[in-house]
């Protein structure tokens, strides 16, 4: 009988227990803290004795189990923030694998770095094109442990590439026509690839892929999404702006962290519950918020805070949004050579990334600015457009926004070269998407 390449536990529970630090903090936290209803669904991957071998988590952003997101960028890195830190891995699959769905932006940021090599199946969506760059994180993935696989797979040419590279192929028996013929096949069983029907509806497609060799099946015939909600606090934009802000430091500071975790409950709750998981492996006990954001360290701190934060912050926001408040930070810190405030660097990258902040919290500039700890030029320049920092952010607004006129306007007290504000302005583009991929 064919084994697949992880044990097989013993039970799935629907829920885990919270632990008593998270509970501490949940009973502790302000009446006044906001909650919400998160959503998730989950369908069953059975093996071919008809037993449990793993969930496909599935992105819900309500009650209707249905995907309705537009966003699908926002979808995978939803699905993995809160399956890591909001319901936890355990109470979605128990000690069974999640399978999570990857865009190339996913994948390429290292989303998937928030869930465990032993307990994760990583799935390629369809349109990612099979590129050079793609390819090489494939393999870097699998070499840190995870189990790759191609989602809806067809037989197309085009995705050749990508099974060089994976573990798994998921067959999609609504769209592959040629989903139990032999010859189709056989290539994937040459490479030894493990063979998952997917969208098998009836006992006769059952039926067909037990004969046709397929290890793993997944469908309506044996199971629909189930729906799966918890109650959550909501973190603080401010408090996700701060997070996002520190750990975006080239010398970000533990410190400053802590103190930003102790002002929201809901970040708290979430690093307790993430700690707490079997997903993330640590299962000693946490002393103090300065012992849980060491033991997480910088890197994941990182890769948390671009997905969890800037969802949190576009929330209900475009995400372009996120990526212009970025982009804009950047192109803002790129020009501080040319224009004479090198020294500035840091205030620039600052004054750039908080210049949207009002319309991404929706409260007056000058209120939200009130309600943090930055330097007083930055405030000066972002509510008054004074100081030697007020020029040049307008510059960089202007540039952004192909306002030409205001660009020369801003130049005749922020001169900076055309091709060093052409170069500046590509570097931020490509350093924001990388960013906020991860």
């Amino acid at each position: 009988m064919f084994r697949m390449p992880w044990q097989r536990p013993a039970s799935t529970p629907d829920s885990a227990p919270v632990p008593a630090a998270e509970a501490a903090v949940l009973s502790a936290a302000a009446p006044s803290s906001a909650t919400r209803t998160l959503y998730a669904a989950r369908q069953p991957i059975l093996g071919r004795d008809s037993k449990l071998e793993g969930y496909e988590i599935l992105f819900r952003g309500g009650p209707e189990n249905r995907f309705d997101c537009p966003d699908v960028e926002m979808a995978s890195a939803a699905t993995i923030e809160q399956s890591a830190a909001a319901f936890g891995l355990d109470a979605l699959v128990g000690d069974r694998r999640a399978f999570v769905n990857l865009t190339r932006r996913a994948l390429l940021g290292g989303y998937h770095r928030m869930l465990p090599p032993e307990r994760a199946v990583v799935e390629l969506l369809e349109t990612i094109e099979p590129d050079r760059e793609v390819l090489d994180a494939c393999q870097a993935i699998r070499a840190e442990g995870y189990r790759l696989a191609l989602d809806d797979y067809t037989f197309a040419p085009g995705s050749e590439p990508l099974l060089d590279v994976v573990d798994m192929v998921k067959v999609d028996f609504k769209l592959a026509k040629n989903c139990c013929n032999a010859r189709a096949l056989d290539p994937l069983h040459r490479r030894k690839l493990i063979l998952l029907a997917e969208k098998v509806e009836t006992h006769e497609e059952h039926r067909a892929a037990l004969n046709a060799g397929y290890h793993l099946f997944q469908g309506y015939f044996f199971c629909k999404p189930q729906m799966i909600q918890t109650r959550d606090l909501t973190p603080s934009k401010l408090s996700a702006l701060r997070f996002l802000s520190e750990v975006s430091r080239d010398e970000a500071s533990f410190e400053k962290l802590e103190d930003i975790f102790r002002q929201d409950p809901a970040l708290t709750v979430r690093l307790l519950r993430y700690l707490n998981s079997a997903a993330f492996g640590w299962r000693h006990e946490i002393g103090s918020l300065s012992h849980a954001l060491n033991v997480i360290g910088l890197r994941p701190l990182r890769q948390w805070a671009m997905m969890m934060g800037l969802l949190s912050l576009a929330d209900d926001k475009p995400h372009e949004l996120s990526l212009t408040a970025l982009s804009r930070a950047r192109f803002a810190e790129g020009i501080a050579p040319d224009s004479g405030l090198r020294e500035h660097g840091g205030e620039l990258f600052l004054g750039g990334m908080l210049s949207l902040v009002d319309t991404m919290v929706g409260r007056p500039l000058a209120e939200v600015l009130a309600g943090l700890a930055i330097p007083e030029r930055v405030r000066v320049a972002l509510t008054a457009g004074e100081n030697p920092l007020g020029p040049a952010l307008r510059l960089v607004t202007a540039y952004q926004s192909g306002d030409w006129p205001s660009v020369d306007a801003a130049k005749l007290t922020c001169p900076v070269d055309d091709s060093a504000l052409d170069r500046a302005y590509v570097d931020s583009l490509t350093w924001a998407e990388a960013t906020a991929a991860g």
